[in-house]
């Protein structure tokens, strides 16, 4: 049986061995096969791609991160509010419901000409696009994890006497927040990718700027580098949003691995396991008394 330790060393190998795998065979294709910059830059093309961008970056970084966390915290606080209202009325889910169920399915893309004639270019319609894209997922999601959590916990606090607000406010919202976690991430890698769709809006600094402008000479190192910083802009709020998820559902019991860590042998240590036999003989002492 391995233990945790041997097990993770093992995960850290196959990790390096799929990492030398594909960094090899990049450079096989692109070195001795030969095969174009424009259809797939090699490792060299790259380092230069990232000393040319270099002097524009931190500028054009700052831009896209104020336009993409502005435009995900809005849409984040108008999409839970909404899902919360609809779960909590169902007068207002019947109202609003169907503009959402309207306005849900309709790509983001086809709304840059409006948003630009409607609102200009600058600023605010970057912000609102990707605030419209964000609100509309977790809108949806927040309304749908009211709808599947157990009626019992709702049925027994009602039992006990309280209200439909204190209900919702002390069974619903911590019942919900573990379901919503996956939503959130979902929602703030979107809006990285609705980022480079607010800058098709005629900006002049960001990074989906920069990408737009390469495109247009066939620059693809240059347009590789973005993606690979747009990626790793995306991966640093995941994990943010992964670092405030554990301080907000320390009280749930989830599985950190996969379904194998749902699993006792996989789930519990040993003082756990003491812990729990503790508690079982002290029940059967308390059933014979």
């Amino acid at each position: 049986m391995t233990t945790g330790k041997e097990t993770n060393v093992r995960i850290k190998c196959y990790i390096v061995i799929i990492c030398a795998v594909l960094f090899g065979a990049w450079c096989l294709l692109t070195y001795k096969m030969g095969v174009r910059a424009v259809i797939l830059p090699s490792p060299t093309d790259m380092v230069r791609a990232f000393r040319q961008l270099a002097p524009s970056l931190p500028v054009s970084i700052a831009a896209s991160l104020k336009i993409t966390l502005i435009g995900f915290a809005l849409g984040a606080a108008v999409g839970l509010l909404l899902g919360l209202i609809m779960g909590y009325s169902k007068i207002f889910l019947q109202v609003i419901g169907p503009f959402m169920e309207v306005t849900r399915p309709i790509p983001v893309f086809a709304l840059i000409p409006l948003f630009m004639l409607w609102f200009g270019i600058g600023i605010l319609p970057q912000v609102l696009l990707i605030a419209l894209g964000v609100s509309s997922i977790l809108g949806v999601q927040t309304y749908e994890a009211i709808r599947n959590m157990p009626v019992v916990y709702v049925q027994a606090a009602f039992n006990l006497g309280a209200s439909k607000m204190k209900v919702f406010k002390t069974v619903v919202i911590p019942c919900i927040i573990p379901h919503l976690i996956g939503a959130v991430r979902v929602a703030a890698a979107t809006s990285w990718g609705l980022d480079v769709c607010a800058e098709f809006m005629g900006v002049q600094t960001g990074l989906g700027h920069i990408m737009i402008i390469q495109q247009n000479y066939l620059n693809t190192p240059q347009v590789l580098a973005i993606v690979l910083i747009y990626s790793v802009l995306a991966i640093t709020l995941d994990q943010v949003i992964r670092i405030i998820e554990k301080g907000a559902t320390t009280w749930t019991d989830r599985s950190s691995l996969s379904f194998e860590g749902l699993t006792t042998e996989g789930k519990m240590s040993r003082k756990e396991k003491q812990a729990e036999k503790k508690a079982l003989m002290e029940l059967k002492m308390q059933e014979r008394k």
